[in-house]
């Protein structure tokens, strides 16, 4: 039984070792541009933005996506049944949203859009300027 012991024991160890040293590899900064690119076509902006945690080499990779997609429900409860109780905590969201989008743009590299989406449902947010400062902008690139 000891023998049996000892020999799972190795065993695990070994793995475990293994598993270590896998997890010690930065896998993702090995991916090619183009790949990279296609990854965060799926994401929303707010997603993107926190891809550039991953590793050195992403940091800076969501000022060139070529896709933006701003979606308040990023920033917002999904629930349509606000009370007048959370309007102001779902005020304070979407200002939040808008200022998010004023800052990607602002920050991007000036790379060609490909793709700009811009999406909010809430009747509370009615922002005429902020919607022609994103038509401009996408037009422009």
């Amino acid at each position: 039984m000891e023998a049996e012991g000892n020999s799972s024991s190795s065993s695990s160890t070994a793995a475990n070792k293994k598993l270590k040293n896998m997890n010690n590899e930065d896998k993702i900064s090995g991916l090619h541009e183009p790949l990279i690119h296609h990854i965060l076509f799926f994401m929303d902006m707010k997603e993107v933005l926190q891809t550039s945690f991953l590793s050195k080499r992403w940091t800076n990779l969501w000022r060139s996506v070529q896709t933006l997609k701003f979606h308040e429900h990023s920033w917002t409860n999904r629930c349509n049944c606000w009370n007048r109780r959370n309007l102001k905590l779902k005020k304070n969201k979407l200002t939040k949203f808008k200022f998010f989008v004023d800052t990607v743009l602002f920050l991007r590299d000036g790379s060609d859009i490909d793709k700009f989406d811009l999406f909010f449902v809430s009747a509370e947010y009615d922002d005429s300027r902020l919607i022609d400062r994103c038509v401009t902008y996408a037009k422009k690139r």
